[in-house]
């Protein structure tokens, strides 16, 4: 049963920003989309049957080495994207990590919380990732790709993720493409700070 009013807003924006934090924030997928020269991400979010696709590119000056290094420090993950209160890895693997997260996005008097277990593949330039434990979501995987292109590092991501909840799908396709965009400018700045730090 999906609220009326004021609580559909709500319970949608909440819902989400928790479904896009976790995504972006794991740090997994394989885009589509072309990042523009000055680094704005190009972001896109279709539904098919219930699972949402979000593709995001964006470009940074910075060494792919750095956006990797960030992207796969995964215990330090809740220092610099804040809405996620615990990201630990339980387990290292030959290729990859087994990693825990749990996030928490507040709009107004709601919340919604989310918990991940994810199978993480690391190969080079490209991060997979798949969530097992099926609690906040039916199926959840993508990935990150890095790449560079005149001189720039392209971030290339991928999520395909069908939600255990019920909300309207112009609600939360509107709502996943902008705060993905707010997302990456976290993203962005961690990986600016980590390159300054090098030199």
């Amino acid at each position: 049963m999906v609220p009326n009013g004021r609580h559909v807003a709500a319970t949608g924006r909440s819902s989400a920003r928790w479904l896009f934090l976790c995504a972006a924030l794991i740090a997994i997928g394989g885009g589509l989309l072309i990042a523009s020269a000055d680094g704005v991400p190009a972001v896109a979010v279709t539904e098919t049957g219930g699972v949402y696709t979000v593709s995001a590119s964006f470009a940074v000056h910075e060494s792919p080495q750095t956006v990797i290094d960030v992207l796969t420090d995964y215990d330090r993950i809740p220092k610099f994207m804040p809405d996620v209160q615990v990201s630990r890895v339980i387990e290292r693997t030959s290729n990859g990590a087994v990693v825990e997260q749990q996030a928490v996005s507040r709009f107004m008097l709601f919340s919604k919380a989310v918990h991940l277990l994810l199978d993480v593949q690391e190969n080079g330039h490209a991060i997979r990732f798949r969530d097992r434990s099926g609690k906040s979501f039916v199926s959840y995987q993508g990935g990150w790709n890095i790449s560079e292109h005149d001189s720039m590092t392209v971030v290339d991501y991928h999520l395909a993720a069908k939600p255990t909840f019920d909300v309207p799908a112009f609600v939360l396709k509107r709502l996943l493409k902008r705060d993905s965009a707010l997302l990456i400018d976290r993203i962005k700045a961690e990986i600016t700070l980590r390159e300054n730090l090098r030199k």
